[in-house]
């Protein structure tokens, strides 16, 4: 009997990948026991174990053997071939299909192959020729019957009992009795236009079975052949002689909660109590670790890996750049470059598939998956039972905010997932919204004895501008006060830093905002945190990185973005309870209407004037921003709200497993309101980064505009498209400085 192999690098038989598979499989099947209720189906792991063993069958076809000793192409695809032994199963219509759908799809989707492999009929069509590939599979028949007659043995031992509900076939000529195309794919496609003509395969049986072979497949090929659990007991981790309040409350909490708590209170560890009380036996419940800025996601990594029973293995990170960062992250720690790179694509991957317990993640990262991108059945089924802590919960708009709290609710109704949501500024209406789209019943909050301690800031309303106040802001300069600006714009904070680094000496003065490439912006980040006396900043500082500054002085903006300005100031607060100054200027910068809402800002200010010289004690915090959204959101963002909730409900009833939606994918990118550019002073070493296929190099000098500047420069004849390998590059010609970012509002036209 000939041997077959299903990979050459590392060299694997189809046995043992299939056994690596199946072990994936055990695992899966004790992390989510709850699938079956789920999907409906109480014989779902039986389904699931024999599409995991057929799904490579095909490998043994002649001509993939010959391709895996070779640098030559086969030219079919062996999921094709391998869907046919579903026909030897004695499952009833539609479940028998479906394992059929589950296995030809574990690779490509059923677009891709209709439009591909053309089933159809008649000489020379896609039958045919599935006719004669299957010919292929007769010199290797027998090693695959072998396999098939030890399927009660290995059900036993993945399974937990022998299944015998396939027969033996005699040869290859009996595989023909089944066509996948016409009994599995056809009716599945023609159904999917009619909404009663549906069935369970359309739904989360089917999303189920392509999403947990397709992680059997991956996994198993990662040489990974379990899947990692979280740390059982929290209070090995976090062994404080005494725990706060709402840290003792989270661990004995069960179901989704809500968290309101101000910075420096605990919030991280009283999240992952409460994920280690609602964890099940085995502790395999996956934990969502989810914020909105990606700064704030790197430096929660960083406080992840460090802790007790976590470091690298189990901790995973996703956002645009989370590869390069990885990269970073290895190269720092004096690894070779071409070591750094190689982890940083290990761990990235592994992140994406179902392996480990912890991920900190952007909420789009969840959100994409509910447009139905490619893969989205593997990530959804991940996500079943999950622990979902949602920090920073008031950092997004309207729009986001709808998105989120409609997606939460279906990841609670149809998979089970649980709810942390935490936040130290909490608009009621916001709050009441999670509360009844997630049946929250739990609150946590500080007592008032605990809530006393973090009374760190004593507002100041200045009349006039930030231009209006500059020696203020000099005077605090030369007193030796660690100062922070916050400006609304890139355009007002360039033109205030430069200003004010004439006073404060130039190795400890920053700028930071959005328009530097990822290298200047890390190295100015890192910096923020060792040496710079002086940040001017725009409102990436407002959860994006842990410092402590003297005195904030800050243009003004929404009550719950100048709070957030406000925790960068005193937060890590001596044993004398000082109370530092935060400076609000009275009247926004010209454009600032662009960034913010005037009907916001004026109620804050309207608000604040009545507190002017007041120490800011947590409730009366509270009490400022209720007051300020006490209406919740205005016309045009309830509009939109309720738009963006209405739109998603009827968009998720189209999404439908085994399809990967090119539309959908373009509607989730026209979400985000930013471009990739290049600064064309490093286009040429971009291009050598790009031939060197140093692809993590190339990322260091991209930096994001938003589409209305990109339409703008691009009117004024300031960008230049142009086609580097596969992709299609933008390179920015005005000017770009290392110390001010780029300054787009700093060129010549060729407008008359």
């Amino acid at each position: 009997m000939n041997e077959v192999y299903a990979k050459s690098s590392p060299k694997e038989t189809l046995l043992q990948h299939t056994e690596n598979c199946l072990s994936v499989f055990r695992e899966i099947r004790m992390a989510y026991s709850e699938i079956p209720e789920l999907c409906n189906c109480e014989n779902f792991f039986e389904h699931l174990f024999y599409a995991v063993c057929f799904h490579d069958f095909g490998k043994a076809a002649t001509g993939f053997q010959a391709m895996l000793s070779s640098e030559s192409r086969w030219g079919y695809r062996h999921e094709i071939l391998s869907s046919s032994f579903a026909g030897l199963l004695d499952y009833d219509s539609p479940f028998k299909e479906g394992i059929a759908l589950g296995i030809i799809t574990h690779h490509r989707d059923l677009y891709y192959l209709r439009d591909n492999y053309n089933f159809g009929g008649g000489i020379n069509t896609g039958l045919e020729r599935y006719k004669e590939m299957l010919k292929e599979i007769e010199p290797n028949f027998e090693y695959l019957v072998e396999i098939m007659r030890r399927l009660p043995e290995l059900s036993e031992k993945y399974l937990g009992y022998q299944l015998a509900h396939h027969k033996i076939p005699k040869s290859p000529d009996e595989l023909l009795d089944f066509n996948a195309y016409k009994s599995a794919i056809k009716p599945y496609l023609n159904a999917i236009d009619e909404e009663n003509d549906r069935n369970i395969l359309h739904g989360n049986y089917g999303l189920f079975l392509k999403g947990l072979v397709t992680a059997c497949d991956h996994l198993a090929s990662s040489s990974k052949v379990e899947i990692l659990n979280a740390v059982k007991d929290m209070k090995e981790v976090y062994n404080f002689p005494s725990y706060r309040s709402s840290q003792i409350k989270a661990s004995e909490t069960k179901g989704s909660t809500l968290l309101v708590a101000p910075t420096g209170s605990g919030k991280t560890e009283a999240a992952l109590f409460w994920a280690s009380a609602n964890q099940n036996e085995n502790s395999s419940k996956r934990i969502f670790y989810v914020l909105p800025y990606t700064a704030s996601i790197n430096a929660m990594y960083d406080r992840f890996i460090k802790l007790k029973g976590f470091g690298e293995e189990k901790v995973g990170i996703q956002h645009g750049k989370s590869s390069y960062f990885l990269y970073k992250h290895f190269a720092e720690r004096e690894y070779t470059e071409l070591d750094a790179k190689k982890f940083a694509k290990e761990a990235q991957s592994l992140t994406k598939k179902i392996y480990k317990p912890y991920k900190i993640i952007t909420p789009f990262q969840i959100v994409k998956e509910f447009f139905g991108l490619k893969g989205f059945e593997q990530r959804i089924s991940e996500m079943v039972g999950g622990l979902f802590i949602l920090d920073e919960i008031h950092a997004y708009d309207a729009h986001n905010t709808a998105l989120i709290l409609e997606i939460c609710k279906v990841l609670k109704r149809e998979f089970q997932a649980k709810f942390f949501i935490m936040s130290a500024t909490f608009p009621k209406f916001i709050k009441k919204y999670f509360q009844e789209a997630l049946d929250v019943e739990n609150v946590i909050s500080l007592p008032e004895n605990e809530l006393e301690e973090f009374t760190r800031h004593k507002l100041r309303l200045l009349c006039g501008n930030i231009q209006d106040n500059l020696e203020i802001i000099c005077q605090k300069i030369r007193e030796g006060k660690k100062v922070l600006v916050v400006c609304n714009q890139v355009e007002t904070a360039q033109e205030i830093y430069k200003k004010l680094k004439m006073v404060a000496s130039a190795e400890s003065a920053a700028l930071l905002h959005s328009r530097f490439i990822v290298r200047d912006r890390q190295r100015i980040e890192k910096g923020v945190k060792e040496k710079y006396r002086l940040l001017v900043s725009t409102q990436v500082v407002e959860v994006s990185l842990d410092i402590d500054y003297d005195v904030l002085f800050t243009e003004p903006a929404p009550i719950d973005s100048l709070i957030q300005r406000f925790g960068r100031v005193n937060r890590k607060r001596p044993p004398i309870l000082e109370k530092k100054e935060v400076y609000v200027f009275q009247t926004p910068s010209e454009k600032d209407e662009y960034i913010y809402k005037n009907e916001r800002v004026t109620k804050t200010i309207s608000v604040l004037s009545r507190v002017d010289g007041v120490d800011l004690s947590e409730n009366l915090v509270q009490e400022l921003v209720d007051e300020v959204y006490a209406g919740g959101y205005s016309n045009e963002d309830l509009k939109e709200f309720e738009m963006i909730r209405d739109n998603f409900r009827k968009f998720w009833k189209e999404v439908v497993p085994f399809i990967d939606n090119k539309k959908n994918e373009e509607d989730f990118y026209a979400l985000f309101d930013g471009v990739e550019v290049i600064p064309d002073k490093f286009r040429d070493d971009y291009i050598k980064r790009i031939e060197e296929k140093d692809f993590f190099g190339a990322v260091e000098f991209a930096v994001t505009i938003t589409k209305s500047q990109y339409q703008r420069l691009k009117k004024d004849g300031q960008l230049c498209n142009e086609s580097i390998g596969d992709a299609n590059v933008v390179f920015i010609l005005p000017n770009y400085d290392e110390e001010l970012g780029l300054t787009i509002e700093e060129y010549q036209t060729n407008m008359i």
